[in-house]
């Protein structure tokens, strides 16, 4: 198993998911689309690559069929994403 490809995944798993709370529930986005879209991308490609690595990171279960085209339906709701979205959310807004 490769451990950089499993931080990885984890890594934009948690990206999509604060980001898509912040979309969503929020109503702000602190990332552009292409931002976005491209980090869809390189998960989707990743599990695809990887499926062992993708079953052992963070969220497989949930992640489990993502195509990249939405993170509308994402567990977002989670509290540590939450968490990390608001905590984000007031840095970004502290520095502006």
């Amino acid at each position: 198993m490769d451990n950089k490809i499993l931080e990885l995944i984890s890594r934009r798993r948690r990206q999509i998911l604060v980001h898509s709370f912040l979309y969503y529930q929020l109503n702000e986005s602190l990332i552009d689309d292409y931002t976005f879209d491209t980090w869809s991308r390189e998960l989707v490609n990743l599990q695809s690559r990887y499926p062992t690595e993708a079953m052992k990171s963070v969220y497989a279960k949930e992640f489990k069929g993502f195509d990249g085209s939405s993170g509308y339906d994402l567990p977002y709701s989670r509290m540590e994403i939450q968490t990390i979205g608001h905590r984000l959310l007031k840095f970004v807004k502290r520095y502006k």
